[in-house]
């Protein structure tokens, strides 16, 4: 016959299983599909440097980086909100901009597709031509130059 624990055995076994069983609630790793910053930078670069390069017809882009590190859109968005994952997924977002950028300096993407994608996605808007300093100096680098004389 099996004897059963005393009450006031059984609660702190009890807390320890719930303790230990907690759901993590913690934004990402729980929905995502790396278990630490360094493992979700590392998946980060795949993107960048494994996956683009042999898709050369897919465009850096948000969904795309969601979709290859299997999660949405807006746990990416989550991660930027997240003190141990932002650093990572601020230059996701930074190198997904940068090759966008570079994509309609060179007529790839339409301005108004690019435009809206900047502000919808990369937090950029619209600065009235009254804020713009009088004199600016613009440097221009690659293809760029060629069309900016």
């Amino acid at each position: 016959m099996h004897s059963r624990q005393a009450p006031h055995e059984a609660a702190p076994c009890r807390r320890e299983f719930r303790a230990k069983n907690k759901m993590n609630t913690n934004k990402p790793p729980f929905k995502a599909v790396f278990s630490c910053p360094e493992d979700c930078e590392k998946r980060i670069n795949g993107y960048f440097d494994e996956y683009l390069p042999n898709h050369e017809g897919e465009v850096a882009d948000i969904e795309a980086l969601a979709d290859y590190l299997r999660i949405t859109r807006r746990d990416v968005f989550d991660m930027l909100a997240d003190r141990k994952y932002a650093p990572a997924a601020a230059r996701a977002m930074n190198r997904i901009a940068k090759i966008k950028k570079q994509l309609a300096f060179s007529g790839k993407i339409p301005p108004a597709v690019f435009s809206f994608d900047m502000k919808n996605n990369h937090e950029y808007k619209d600065r009235p031509e009254s804020d713009a300093p009088a004199q600016s100096t613009v440097v221009f680098r690659g293809e760029t130059y060629k069309w900016a004389d």
